[in-house]
């Protein structure tokens, strides 16, 4: 008597009905940005973390030819990629505003009342000290000065906080800074000129390369417009009387209609 759960067939193979293959589902499969960064050549031989692979052809070309859902795979994760950028776009500004934020108070308490009525105090001054107003205005003007010496490194502080986040600002806002065109000349010039400010360099460098970019553009417009006219005057001036008597055409169009008709009249 047979098992219930087992079939004999003619080749004396056994099989299982209550045994069934399971395909992974394609959500299981998937890889995201994260898991393909963890990748190593324990997992492929090609990932290493030192991989710096030559002489394939390009992505382009295999995209051309690889299935649709690789396609679709490449896609996803684009997109994801496409995502955790843009969060971390926004988290980083968030940062950002939250650096300025806390700068910015910073300022406001060593920069308020306090450092108001500081400024407002004469430490120049000398008093009589033998005289009751004058030993009270010379303690405050100690005063100060002790003030001043205490709120002094905190100022610095802030004022390099701030001119932090302003250069940063101004790199994001001028994104050209990165290339060599601009970066090559303007560190030049801040070495040759430390006066200057990164932004007052950049906009110096930028002025000369416009000026420089404009005056290509006229000249290569110049020449296209000789060309053009050369071209005009040879094609559109002709001969005036070729060895069988061709006429002198007065632009390119009465060329090709004579030539054309004189063509079509030889094939009839």
């Amino acid at each position: 008597m047979f098992n219930a759960t087992e079939t004999v067939t003619d080749d004396t193979s056994v099989q299982t009905d209550n045994v069934q293959t399971e395909t992974p589902s394609t959500d299981e499969l998937d890889l995201t940005i994260d898991e393909i960064i963890k990748l190593n050549e324990q997992d492929f031989a090609e990932f290493k973390d030192d991989a710096q692979h030559k002489g394939m052809k390009p992505l382009a070309h295999w995209l051309q030819h690889v299935p649709e859902d690789v396609r679709k795979h490449i896609a996803n994760l684009r997109a994801d990629y496409s995502r955790k950028t843009q969060s971390l776009s926004a988290e980083r500004k968030e940062i950002e505003r939250l650096r300025e934020e806390i700068v910015n108070t910073k300022a406001g308490v060593i920069d308020g009342p306090l450092a108001k009525m500081v400024k407002e105090v004469d430490t120049a001054a000398e008093y009589d000290l033998f005289d009751p107003d004058g030993m009270k205005n010379e303690i405050k003007r100690q005063a100060t000065l002790m003030l001043q010496e205490m709120l002094k490194p905190a100022q610095e502080q802030v004022q390099a906080e701030q001119r932090k986040l302003s250069l940063e600002r101004f790199k994001a806002e001028n994104p050209e800074l990165t290339q060599p065109e601009y970066r090559t000349p303007i560190i030049q010039m801040l070495q040759e000129r430390p006066e200057l400010k990164l932004e007052d360099a950049f906009y110096i460098v930028k002025a000369k390369i416009d000026a420089s970019k404009l005056s290509e553009e006229r000249k290569r417009i110049a020449e296209q417009k000789t060309q053009r006219a050369a071209t005009l005057s040879k094609s559109g001036g002709g001969s005036a009387v070729t060895p069988k008597g061709t006429p002198k055409f007065k632009d390119a169009w009465s060329a090709y209609q004579y030539h054309k008709n004189a063509t079509d009249a030889g094939r009839r």
